[in-house]
């Protein structure tokens, strides 16, 4: 086994391991969060992030299992990542858009770093 093959499965591994924690964190700050959503905003929002630590959990399995429908859930991860960064920094306070276009990008870079660490969108045999 080269050094290649081994850095590649151990940066896998910790792309794993941080969805499978921003899967928890997700759901359980979603959770934690819905009784004090007042607004319209705040509920989406909430609904937004509960969602994203479902997906994120749903790229694992997608990755190792399932491969057929990994682009689609990657896909509406990135999207419900950006879309709960930026509407928190909107809904849960003052509305900050420069932040709150800054939290997306910044959700986007990340989230294309872990896509990027967990190798090919299907997950075939070598893959």
């Amino acid at each position: 086994m080269s050094s290649d093959s081994v850095v590649r499965r151990l940066l896998r591994a910790c792309a794993a391991l941080l969805l499978v924690g921003l899967a928890w964190w997700a759901v359980l700050g979603g959770y934690r969060s819905w009784p004090r959503a007042r607004t319209f905003g705040q509920q989406a929002e909430t609904i937004i992030q509960l969602a994203c630590g479902l997906l994120s959990a749903a790229v694992v399995a997608t990755r190792f299992r399932w491969g057929r429908y990994s682009r689609r859930v990657r896909t509406a991860w990135f999207v419900s990542l950006a879309a709960a960064a930026g509407l928190s920094a909107l809904v849960w306070g003052p509305p900050m858009p420069l932040i709150a276009l800054a939290f997306a990008g910044a959700a986007l870079l990340a989230a294309w770093g872990v896509v990027r660490a967990l190798g090919p969108w299907t997950a075939g045999p070598g893959a």
